[in-house]
C-alpha cells in the first residue's frame, strides 16, 4: 500500500460516520482478523462501526477481540456513510449481502486477489500482499494510528492464516518483521496458533474419513468431503479451514485438491500448491480464481463428475507444463 493510498483511505473514513466492514462468504483468519482490528479501531475514533458477513463466525476465532461484535446476515439493512470489503475480489465473493451503490455513499475495496473486478470507489488491490493484514499495518502505520494489543491479535491471526503460519511462499522478510511489531505490541502467537489449529474430536474424525479417501496422480493429490461424512463425523464446515494443508504438506504433492461437497449439485473445491505450480491458473479455467498458491471455483454439479472435471483440467495444466 502507498502512503497516498493509505491517506485516501484515512480521508474517507474521517468524512464518514456510519461504516460497514464487510469479508468473504466462508471467513477465514485474513478476512475475520483484518476486520476486528479495523473495527477496534474505527470504534476507538468514535465511528459507528458494524462487521457484518454472510455467514457466522467460525468457532476457532472466537478468541478474537470483539468476536461478540461480529455480525451475519443474509442482506444487510440500511444505508452507510462508507462500506470497506476486506479480500472480496468481487460482490459474488461477498455473498451479495449490501447493494454498495445504493446501500453506501462510498466504498473502499481492499484485496490482494489477481482477478480482483475493481469495484470501489477506492480499489487498494496488491496481489504481492502476503494477507490483507498486512495491507491494514500499512495503512495504519502510514496513518500513526497506534496499535495496541486487541489490534495487533486481529493483525497476527490475518497474516499467520494467509501465510500458513509462515510456511507459504508468500512470507517475505518483511513479513516476519511486521510480526516481530505486532508480537512486541502484544499479539501472543502461543494463544492464538493455539486457538486457530486446535481440533476438536469431530473433526479430527471428519480428517480422519478425508485422509483415508484421498487420491493421487503424479504430483497432484485430492479428497473429498461428502455431506455424508459431515454427519457421521458430527464435524461443522468451519472444522475443515485446515484441511487441505494436510494434503499439500506430503512430500512429493505439490498440488492439492480438496471437493467439499455443498448440495447433491454443487461442490466447492480448494486449491493450494507448493514448487511453482500456479492454481490460480487451473481455478480461472473452472470460473474461480485466487492466488498462485492458493485458489478456489464452484462446481454447479454432483461431486465424483466435479471430480472429473477438474482433474481433467489439472492434466491439462501439467501436460502444457512438460512441452
Amino acid at each position: 500500500m502507498t502512503k497516498k493510498q493509505a491517506n485516501e483511505i484515512a480521508g474517507l473514513i474521517k468524512k464518514s460516520r456510519k461504516i460497514l466492514l464487510t469479508t468473504h462468504i466462508n471467513p477465514d483468519g485474513d478476512g475475520l482478523g483484518s476486520g476486528v482490528a479495523l473495527l477496534n479501531m474505527l470504534l476507538k475514533m468514535g465511528k459507528k462501526a458494524e462487521f457484518i458477513n454472510r455467514d457466522p463466525l467460525p468457532d476457532i476465532y472466537k478468541f478474537l477481540p470483539l468476536a461478540g461484535r461480529v455480525k451475519h446476515s443474509q442482506k444487510v439493512k440500511g444505508c452507510y456513510d462508507l462500506a470497506i470489503f476486506l479480500e472480496c475480489p468481487d460482490l459474488a465473493r461477498n455473498g451479495h449481502i449490501v447493494d454498495h451503490i445504493k446501500q453506501a455513499k462510498r466504498t473502499i475495496n481492499i484485496d490482494h486477489h489477481l482477478g480482483n473486478v475493481m469495484y470501489g470507489d477506492l480499489n487498494v488491490v496488491e496481489p504481492k500482499a502476503a494477507a490483507v493484514g498486512m495491507q491494514l499495518y500499512q495503512f495504519m502505520k502510514f496513518n500513526g494510528w497506534k496499535i495496541t494489543k486487541d489490534i495487533a491479535c486481529g493483525l497476527y491471526t490475518a497474516i499467520v492464516t494467509d501465510t500458513g503460519s509462515f510456511a507459504y511462499s508468500n512470507t517475505t522478510p518483511e513479513v516476519h518483521k511486521v510480526i516481530a511489531e505486532l508480537v512486541s505490541a502484544g499479539a501472543n502467537p502461543n494463544q492464538i496458533s493455539g486457538e486457530v489449529y486446535a481440533t476438536t474430536f469431530s473433526s479430527t474424525k471428519l480428517m480422519a474419513k478425508m485422509l483415508t479417501a484421498m487420491k493421487f496422480e503424479g504430483r497432484a493429490a485430492w479428497s473429498v468431503l461428502t455431506k455424508k461424512m459431515f454427519k457421521e463425523s458430527g464435524a461443522k464446515e468451519s472444522d475443515t479451514d485446515n484441511f487441505i494443508n494436510s494434503i499439500r504438506s506430503i512430500r512429493g504433492v505439490d498440488l492439492a485438491v480438496l471437493f467439499k461437497e455443498v448440495t447433491a449439485d454443487s461442490v466447492k473445491v480448494s486449491f493450494r500448491s507448493k514448487h511453482g505450480v500456479d492454481v490460480n491458473m487451473i481455478a480461472t479455467e473452472l470460473n474461480g480464481g485466487g492466488h498462485k498458491y492458493a485458489s478456489g471455483c464452484f462446481i454447479k454439479k454432483p461431486v465424483k463428475e466435479a471430480e472429473k472435471i477438474v482433474m481433467s483440467e489439472i492434466r491439462k495444466y501439467f501436460k502444457t507444463r512438460k512441452k
